[in-house]
């Protein structure tokens, strides 16, 4: 258990007389997640009533309104639950750090470069932790029948299209064809911003990271069996399109080769809050990680929820650890 009656009262006492803002909402496109995060959040807060008239909540959509309300209501420390661009790729961290704000994720940089899907494989792969290849789109010399190549890599149809800094799976393209690339391509304006995976037959996992004074908590390992070819935005956000195996199904040998990864990958990238990595366990045994988000959606049907609900954590509860998290 990460949370014990102790540290509980220790963070509330901590945060009793603290004007706290939850920062939800948001102008991405994973905007709709954010409002029901934040609505969640907003609630578990006000539920403890050492700090429930303390806090209220903000929809971020304009940075002077933004600051303005920060500044009139005496805000000490940020809930930040905003997904997607702006909201967690450093620049409202950025924001609040110039008003000297404490706020709960993650710092600047490592929000930046977690972001960001190409930056945070190159990390993983100079220091060894398993992830697919990828090659940026725009790089992509040559498409043929069967195949997609670059100066150095090539890749077999089906292949995985992703937007580098993206959450929620938000513009992911299973790609089977010559012909249905080539009018993806087209309707696509910012090459720069994609790059390309081959497409890996396994079995799909997220893993739940948190800081644990000086360890790293990880939550029981998450199945996901998406009812949609790939776990795309829809499978994700749609009651009754994906069914969830909790602990995920794998033998101790490949349980503990995901643990000991997801740890190595958390600690690289310099993260100390709450993060989800996922990845596929290939049906080679191998072990893939994808990509990691530092902005976990806590709503409804998301997934560090249903973590903590195997472990018997209280959703509240868990708000209020990450909260505690502040430095």
């Amino acid at each position: 258990m990460i949370l014990n009656d102790e540290l509980k009262q220790n963070i509330l006492n901590r945060f009793k007389n603290k004007k706290i803002a939850v920062l939800y909402g948001g102008l991405s496109s994973e905007r709709e997640v954010s409002l029901r995060s934040g609505q969640n959040v907003y609630k578990a807060l006000t539920s403890f009533n050492e700090i429930k008239d303390n806090c209220i909540l903000i929809d971020v959509q304009d940075s002077y309104e933004l600051v303005k309300t920060l500044k009139e209501n005496n805000i000490e420390y940020c809930y930040n639950i905003l997904h997607g661009t702006s909201g967690e790729d450093g620049t409202i961290q950025g924001l609040l750090e110039s008003l000297n704000i404490k706020y709960t994720g993650e710092n600047i940089l490592v929000s930046s470069v977690c972001m960001n899907k190409v930056y945070t494989k190159r990390i993983w792969q100079s220091s060894n932790v398993s992830t697919a290849d990828f090659m940026l789109l725009k790089d992509i010399k040559e498409i043929n029948d069967n195949s997609i190549k670059s100066n150095s890599l090539s890749f077999n149809f089906p292949i995985i299209l992703k937007p580098i800094s993206d959450g929620s799976s938000v513009g992911v393209h299973l790609i089977k064809t010559k012909s249905e690339f080539e009018n993806i391509l087209s309707s696509i304006k910012d090459k720069q911003n994609y790059f390309v995976e081959p497409y890996i037959n396994g079995k799909e996992i997220t893993v739940g990271l948190v800081k644990q004074d000086d360890d790293i908590y990880v939550f029981p390992i998450l199945g996901i069996n998406s009812k949609n070819e790939i776990y795309d935005y829809e499978a994700k956000y749609t009651p009754g399109k994906t069914e969830l195996e909790m602990p995920a199904k794998l033998s101790k040998e490949i349980e503990d080769k995901v643990i000991e990864t997801c740890k190595k990958a958390y600690s690289v990238l310099g993260c100390s809050g709450l993060s989800r990595i996922d990845a596929i366990i290939g049906n080679d045994n191998k072990v893939y990680l994808m990509e990691v988000n530092t902005q976990s959606g806590m709503t409804n049907t998301s997934d560090i929820p249903e973590m903590a609900k195997h472990i018997k954590l209280d959703f509240n509860d868990l708000v209020l650890y990450i909260l505690g998290l502040i430095n």
